[in-house]
């Protein structure tokens, strides 16, 4: 008879040493804002309560970038009790869907880190179709067009009042108006181009009325057809050491115009370009070798060829090898 009476006394033991502890509750940790305004600033209460059997303290508040957050009411929270943390975003500088997070800690011992999120669509009064503009492949008297549609997000029509282009004279800009919406036309002359410069990213702030005034910034990309095309794009060689190799190297210009390259050095002395001519030519035709000193291993290596061409003056082209 003793053996029921010891086994109903032992989980009545373990019950009565069980600490009382507090615990952490975020109802409804999660808030969609919704579409918002560009400028716009939003605040939602998110409730938190202690459904333990002991004190609670909510020590800190971490918000993510773009929200900020604060403590509506008591930090510390008795059995049952509860207080609300407010956040606050602002959609000035975000566009399109954000979604953000604050960190609570308190001194729940099961969970001390837990978050609230929210998101938020933020809708502009004028949207681009595209962020950037491209123009690809230009040649020397290019003289090229592209354009961009910004659509208007309040039913009321978009008006350009001006462009920025201070910083890229080589761009012209027209607009052409489509019920609310505005097509933004780019015209792009290549002889206006930098001289010297293959490639650059341009940013143009266009000057809007729709219904207040606001500023969308485009990124205009352009490139310059490279005035060189090297054939392989890289040279390689798998073969067993001790033997000298050799690769044919060929380059060309595609707008056909003479030029000569001046010199050539590579990052290893076992690896030699051959075959440069004194005179200029459209094509050129090179080689790279391999001295047959080089070691069993594997090789990722540069040659440098040094052009006469306006734009391109130095050409790098890798030179790998696997030897065994």
């Amino acid at each position: 008879m003793r053996l029921p009476l010891l086994a109903l006394m032992v989980p009545a033991i373990c019950l009565a040493q069980t600490p009382a502890q507090p615990r952490l509750v975020l109802e409804e940790p999660h808030f969609d804002f919704g579409r918002i305004g560009p400028s716009a600033v939003v605040t939602h209460r998110f409730k938190a309560s202690n459904a333990g059997n002991a004190p609670l303290t909510i020590t800190q508040l971490k918000p993510s970038c773009g929200c900020t957050s604060t403590l509506v009411g008591q930090s510390t929270l008795a059995p049952g009790e509860s207080t609300q943390l407010e956040v606050t975003f602002n959609a000035t500088g975000h566009r399109g869907m954000n979604r953000s997070a604050v960190e609570v800690d308190s001194d729940d011992p099961t969970n001390p880190v837990q978050s609230l999120n929210f998101e938020a669509e933020v809708m502009q009064d004028v949207d681009p179709v595209a962020q950037e503009v491209r123009f690809d492949d230009l040649r020397p008297r290019d003289r090229r067009k592209v354009s961009v549609k910004l659509t208007s997000q309040t039913g009321q029509p978009v008006h350009v009042v001006s462009a920025d282009l201070s910083e890229a004279p080589w761009l012209g800009v027209t607009t052409l108006e489509e019920g609310n919406d505005v097509h933004v036309e780019f015209e792009l002359v290549s002889q206006q181009l930098p001289p010297g410069k293959l490639s650059r990213v341009d940013t143009v702030a266009l000057h809007l009325v729709n219904p207040n005034p606001s500023v969308v910034q485009l990124r205009v990309l352009w490139k310059r057809r490279d005035p060189v095309q090297v054939s392989p794009a890289r040279v390689t060689w798998a073969a067993a050491a001790g033997a000298e190799l050799r690769a044919a190297l060929t380059l060309k210009n595609p707008e056909h115009k003479p030029f000569r390259i001046l010199s050539a050095r590579t990052s290893n002395p076992l690896i030699q370009v051959a075959g440069i001519a004194p005179k200029g030519a459209v094509v050129q035709k090179l080689q790279v070798l391999l001295s047959k000193d080089a070691k069993p291993g594997d090789y990722n290596e540069k040659a440098f060829l040094t052009l006469d061409l306006p734009g391109k003056p130095e050409l790098e082209i890798r030179v790998l090898a696997s030897l065994r």
